[in-house]
């Protein structure tokens, strides 16, 4: 049973059972988890006992075939909200349950995108009439980042759901509960964003955990420029887990600093030899400068730079700052 979000999941859960529950919610949380939170409240909601996702209601939301539940916006590509979006919401809205077993309807607003730019005040008053006046058994999701980047008259009309941030060692012990690996629970934890959801899904994702090893290989084993060619063509091979390396480079480089200073707050004890290595070979200056580099390498390619480019330009940049370091 996948774990649910005490501030979402199970909120929602307790609110249909205690017949508390709202038309129209707000959902709160880092851009990497709404998609997985508003299909955690569609479960819940299409769910008839409320009691997990082994259910046959459940389990097709969680494969995205369950027929009334309706995730917007329509173009993903862009994946901008429209006052298009919101007619077709409204309309599907009048309509009867398509499933067989089904009893509402429920609609995912993924607005992470849409809250700011043209037409982002133009969706949502076009949505305002539906939460004013709610049909039965149809139930509003909205994803935002921050709840206060929607319109006040949206915010008044619906209820907030805030992901739940558990600490390091809080989802490591969830985790483990579960008997995963425990050193891999310690990278699930460090990189889960609080979140034991996120950390069960990392731990089933093997592409992650080679790309947070390839971390570790340039964190302890980079040692020139041609050894930084060999780790950027291995990093530009696994593109689509480049950001779970860079970030888990930099929680390493990060883990070296704490080590040196307040060592009883470590979160990765079972890689205590890596940080070790890590330790001799950055100082505290070049660890802090380091994870200021790849913190700006990963806003360059959020902002649509080469991807190519910035690799090089990072691990080269790596190199630079640990020598500059050194010899001052």
């Amino acid at each position: 049973m996948t774990t649910r979000d005490k501030n979402v999941g199970q909120y929602l859960a307790e609110a249909f059972e205690n017949g508390h529950a709202a038309h129209a919610y707000i959902v709160a949380g880092e851009k990497q988890y709404i998609g997985s939170l508003l299909k955690e409240c569609a479960m819940v909601t299409m769910c008839h006992n409320h009691i997990g996702d082994d259910c046959d209601a459940c389990k097709k939301v969680r494969l995205g075939e369950h027929l009334d539940v309706i995730s917007l916006p329509s173009d993903s590509g862009k994946n901008r909200l429209t006052t298009a979006d919101m007619a077709y919401l409204v309309e599907e809205s009048y309509r009867r349950p398509v499933d067989y077993d089904s009893a509402q309807r429920v609609f995912l607003l993924d607005a992470t995108d849409s809250v700011s730019g043209v037409g982002c005040e133009l969706w949502q008053n076009k949505l305002l009439k539906t939460l004013e006046e709610p049909v039965e058994g149809v139930y509003i999701f909205i994803g935002v980042t921050d709840a206060e980047t929607l319109l006040p008259t949206v915010r008044s009309r619906c209820q907030l759901l805030k992901q739940t941030k558990l600490s390091v060692q809080e989802v490591k012990q969830a985790l483990q509960n579960r008997s995963f690996d425990i050193t891999a629970c310690e990278m699930a934890a460090a990189m889960s964003g609080g979140s034991v959801q996120m950390g069960e899904r990392l731990l089933g994702n093997r592409s992650v955990f080679e790309a947070y090893r390839l971390a570790i290989s340039i964190a302890t084993e980079m040692s020139s420029t041609k050894v930084a060619l060999k780790y950027a063509s291995e990093m530009l091979a696994k593109r689509d887990y480049l950001s779970d390396c860079l970030g888990f480079l930099t929680v390493l480089l990060r883990e070296s600093i704490v080590y040196r200073l307040a060592p009883q707050l470590c979160l990765l004890p079972r890689l205590q030899n890596t940080i070790d290595i890590i330790c001799s070979n950055y100082t505290l200056a070049a660890a802090e400068d380091c994870i200021e580099k790849i913190n700006l390498s990963k806003k360059r390619l959020d902002d649509g730079a080469n991807v190519t480019v910035v690799v090089d330009q990072l691990l080269n940049t790596i190199l630079e700052t640990r020598y500059l370091c050194r010899k001052s």
